[in-house]
């Protein structure tokens, strides 16, 4: 059954959208920044909306091949709420890399698979502030404590790693290849 079909698309883009959804396959392939969230969240909110009568069970995942190194936490707190609300499995194969905003999402995702040697990374993360030293101030404490601790909170509940733990992972740079994010739990499987 596809609930595609009355999805005509207008020019080679749509026809490559149109490819993409039908084999229920996206490709990030760049930093997370405002310009993916159509690349990467519309495909998974059309299908939960074409495929919303469909019984759980009979749900087909949709794969996103990830091969990024991060970028905005803005933008990636988004795709997690959307990745993590979807009713159609998600699934992530890292490719190559997929560092700070990246690994969060790949975290999300409902399976996660990787290469042996496919690269992680966890971090604190990097931020630009704007603005007079007050503002800037509060910026930070607003990312430091609400921001912070969603994604904490996902790498707790979503991982191997506890929160004592995670205390001292983010003291530095934390890499690490395929079979220690499977042993953190970043991944379930090594393909």
């Amino acid at each position: 059954m596809n609930h595609l079909k009355e999805f005509e698309p207008q020019t080679i883009t749509e026809s490559l959208y149109k490819d993409l959804l039908e084999n229920r396959i996206i490709y990030l392939n760049e930093d997370i920044t405002d310009s993916i969230i159509d690349i990467v969240a519309m495909p998974i909110l059309i299908i939960n909306e074409l495929e919303k009568d469909i019984p759980s069970d009979k749900l087909r995942p949709l794969t996103i091949y990830m091969n990024s190194y991060g970028g905005s936490v803005d933008t990636c707190s988004y795709l997690i709420e959307v990745i993590e609300k979807s009713r159609v499995p998600i699934h992530c194969r890292v490719l190559s890399i997929a560092a700070s905003a990246a690994l969060y999402m790949t975290i999300a995702c409902h399976k996660r698979f990787a290469s042996k040697n496919s690269i992680f990374l966890l971090h604190k993360g990097s931020i630009q502030i704007y603005g007079n030293m007050g503002e800037a101030e509060d910026i930070m404490e607003f990312y430091k404590e609400e921001v912070g601790s969603l994604f904490d909170d996902l790498i707790i509940r979503r991982t191997n790693i506890t929160k004592e733990e995670l205390k001292k992972i983010r003291r530095k740079e934390t890499y690490c290849l395929g079979e220690k994010a499977l042993e953190l739990g970043f991944i379930d499987e090594i393909i």
